[in-house]
């Protein structure tokens, strides 16, 4: 995975855990970890933002290799799950991009289910 698309990779998994206006110090952690795992720098977390909301997260999604949208959905579902709440708008959000790749919403609640442990 090339530059460009680690960090569209981490703008939308940015933009998952903060679109309920309330980053828990787990998802914190979790964006710290994806930093590392991409090889960006701490610096370039601000690079993240501003936030892109579910249909412009889609529009980017579509843009990625089928390859890089399997990790990519993967990485959403584990955002989502890390801090152990599943809200609504991490549900439009993770809908919104699911749809991209022709999953349904139960399909995709129920991959949140199993990361979230309930």
């Amino acid at each position: 995975m090339d530059q460009e698309t680690r960090h569209k990779v981490c703008r939308l998994i940015a933009g998952i855990v903060v679109v309920d206006d309330d980053l828990d110090d787990a998802e914190d952690d979790f964006i710290n970890r994806m930093l590392a795992r991409f090889g960006l720098s701490q610096d370039q977390r601000d690079d993240l933002f501003p936030i892109m909301d579910a249909q412009e997260a889609a529009q980017e999604f579509a843009g990625l290799t089928p390859e890089v949208q399997k990790e990519a959905f993967a990485l959403l579902v584990q955002a989502v799950a890390a801090d152990k709440k599943y809200v609504e708008e991490e549900r439009r959000y993770l809908h919104a991009v699911g749809k991209v790749i022709g999953l349904s919403p139960a399909d995709i609640d129920e991959r949140v289910k199993a990361a979230v442990g309930t």
